[in-house]
């Protein structure tokens, strides 16, 4: 019988394998590398839309926190006149929800502004009497639904002056007031005392300032 020779079959060489299982190793290195960067970016992409959401939702508790305490100052008068006698009175009420912290304010009659109700009854040809009652305003804290009575007396004579006197357009009354988150609010009669204009702080009228 003819001798039967086994088929023999060369192993590649020891470098060709090291060189064929660096480069599978290299081709997994990259397929991770890959995938982690993927997965930081997403870790990131998914931190800044958390931050995100969680700063507007903190502004938005912020503007809801405030919104429950904002003040609403209002500057009313009243008067009576029966021929025989008259009573005029002027005064601040806060019908807000929140504290209102007076800050400044500002009066003015036929073009001088008022140091203080003293000088407006002088102003008006006035003097301070027992028919004359007033309390401060600025510096103070009006809270929810309390009213001060800032000026009112029962001098006949007074009275008609100061109702004729609000009732010039060329005098006016301004007053800026605050929550206790320091959001100011001005109100002007000249303007629109109903709806006052939100400021980033409160005027400093100077001289000009009433000062109780």
């Amino acid at each position: 019988m003819p001798d039967e020779t086994p088929e023999t079959h060369d192993d590649p060489p020891l470098d060709a394998r090291s060189e064929s299982a660096l480069a599978q190793t290299e081709r997994i290195f990259l397929r991770l590398t890959f995938w982690q960067t993927v997965l930081s970016v997403a870790g990131v992409f998914i931190a800044v839309v958390a931050l995100y959401a969680a700063l507007t939702e903190s502004a938005a508790v912020r503007q809801q926190t405030a919104a429950t305490v904002w003040p609403y100052v209002q500057f009313s008068t009243e008067d009576s006149d029966s021929g025989e006698s008259a009573e005029f009175a002027m005064y601040f009420a806060n019908t807000g929800v929140g504290p209102a912290k007076m800050r400044t304010m500002q009066l003015v009659i036929d073009g001088e502004p008022i140091r203080n109700w003293s000088h407006a009854v002088t102003q008006l040809g006035g003097q301070l009497t027992d028919h004359v009652g007033r309390d401060f305003v600025s510096g103070r804290v009006l809270s929810p639904d309390e009213k001060v009575v800032a000026l009112r007396t029962s001098d006949p004579y007074l009275a008609r002056q100061f109702r004729a006197t609000v009732a010039n357009p060329d005098n006016f009354i301004a007053f800026c007031y605050c929550s206790i988150f320091d959001k100011c609010w001005l109100a002007d009669s000249r303007k629109d005392l109903q709806n006052p204009e939100l400021v980033d702080e409160c005027p400093d009228f100077g001289d000009a300032a009433f000062r109780n």
